[in-house]
């Protein structure tokens, strides 16, 4: 008995030193996993998530806190309005249409009325016109300077002058309401379909863009410079029509003349 029980505390002493060596060797072919790990922080990214929702979400605002009936266009960010001038920003409102001149949106309809019964105001300024009417031309502000554009289609006691159909106010850039300094830059390209019509002509340009918005004098001091450069193709395909009076005062089309400016 006494030999058996010893044979037992000995195979059992022997299995108990395997196992250990087992669990030893094993231990030390494992990797050292716990070792290896790395900062999580140092391994995130940043991610930038882009895009048109706080524009949408401005616009949205002002319509619905406007007790007038008001259509709203506005920039997500400096020098991001989606055109190159805010004549074709505006045109995309309901009840507006742009009237083209040279192929560039250039005066502004509000409900089928031409420009001549609206009137345009910049920051709540009255605009004058150029012109032999009240029509403003509005691809001559970039959009670059431009931060949001309202179209009142009813009357507002607030507005400085007022238009027939509709007043469209300006709003530009604000330098005292951005909490950092502000550089951004932009390009376009421009091509045509049309390809050379002229001569020494050619058929695609550029557009370059630059803003630049800062504070200064413990933020008492608010400076924006914006400036846009276009070299674009000015081709115009036209067909004009001649003919000759004919008997009884009857004007008859001879023929159709094409030619390109």
């Amino acid at each position: 008995m006494l030999g058996g029980r010893a044979a037992a505390r000995l195979s059992t002493g022997a299995s108990g030193s395997a196992i250990a060596a087992a669990m030893l060797i094993a231990g030390l072919a494992m990797p050292a996993y716990a070792q290896e790990t790395t900062d999580p922080a140092a391994e995130s990214e940043e991610v930038v998530v882009t895009g048109f929702r706080a524009a949408l979400e401005s616009a949205v605002s002002t319509k619905r806190d406007s007790e007038q009936i008001v259509e709203s266009v506005s920039a997500e960010d400096i020098g991001k309005l989606p055109d190159a001038s805010i004549a074709e920003s505006i045109a995309r409102l309901p009840g507006l249409t742009s009237q083209r001149i040279s192929g560039r949106s250039s005066f502004i309809s509000i409900r089928g009325f031409g420009p001549d019964f609206s009137a345009t105001l910049l920051n709540g300024r009255p605009q004058t016109s150029t012109n032999d009417n009240r029509g403003i031309e509005f691809d001559q502000y970039p959009s670059e300077v431009v931060s949001a554009v309202n179209v009142y289609k009813t009357p507002n006691a607030s507005l400085t002058s007022q238009g027939l159909v509709g007043t469209v106010d300006i709003r530009t850039i604000r330098p005292l309401e951005y909490g950092k300094e502000v550089f951004a830059v932009g390009a376009r390209g421009i091509y045509t379909d049309m390809g050379k019509l002229n001569s020494g002509s050619k058929d695609w340009g550029y557009r370059l863009n630059a803003t630049y918005v800062g504070k200064f004098m413990d933020d008492r001091l608010g400076i924006a410079l914006a400036a846009a450069y276009v070299d674009e193709p000015y081709q115009i395909e036209e067909f004009e029509a001649w003919g000759y009076a004919g008997v009884g005062g009857n004007n008859l089309i001879g023929g159709v003349k094409p030619f390109v400016t």
